[in-house]
C-alpha cells in the first residue's frame, strides 16, 4: 500500500496537456488510474488501464470513453458512500457532463473533470489517512 496523490487539479491537467500536446493528460490519468483502483479496490471493481481506454474509444468512435467515464465515476461515488465521504460527481453526473462537453467545445466535460478530480482527491485524502492510522505504532 502506497501514499496516493492529493492535490490533482484541472488547470495544470489542461496547461500541461497543451504544451505536451496531450502527452501529460496520458500520464495524468494513468496514474489516477492506478489511484482510484486503488481506493476502489474493496469493491473488487478494476477499471480497465489507460491502453484499453485509448484503444477501444478509437475503436468505437469515442463511445467507450464515455462508458469509462462513467463507470470511474460511479465507482468513486460507491467507495465516497463506504468511506462517508461527501464527493460531488456521481456516474451519471460524469456521463451527462461528457455528453454535453461534445455540443458546448467540452467546457462541461472540464467541469466533470474537475469534479472528478476533486473526488479522487477527497478519497486519497481519506484512504492516507486510514493508511497511516493503521500502520501507526499504538503507544
Amino acid at each position: 500500500m502506497r501514499k496516493l496523490k492529493t492535490d490533482r487539479s484541472i488547470v495544470p491537467y489542461i496547461l500541461l496537456g497543451i504544451i505536451t500536446l496531450g502527452i501529460y493528460e496520458l500520464w495524468f490519468l494513468h496514474h489516477m488510474i492506478k489511484d482510484v483502483n486503488e481506493i476502489c479496490r474493496e469493491d473488487g471493481n478494476k477499471t480497465p488501464g489507460l491502453l484499453v481506454l485509448v484503444l477501444l474509444s478509437l475503436v468505437t468512435c469515442g463511445i467507450y470513453a464515455l462508458f469509462w467515464w462513467y463507470r470511474v465515476a460511479d465507482m468513486l461515488d460507491r467507495a465516497s458512500r463506504r468511506a462517508g465521504v461527501s464527493v460531488e460527481i456521481t456516474g451519471s453526473k460524469m456521463l451527462i457532463c461528457m455528453l454535453l462537453g461534445t455540443f458546448v467545445c467540452g467546457i462541461v466535460s472540464l467541469v466533470g473533470l474537475h469534479w472528478l478530480f476533486e473526488s479522487v482527491n477527497l478519497l486519497a485524502v481519506d484512504y492516507n489517512t486510514k493508511l497511516y492510522t493503521a500502520s501507526a505504532p499504538e503507544a
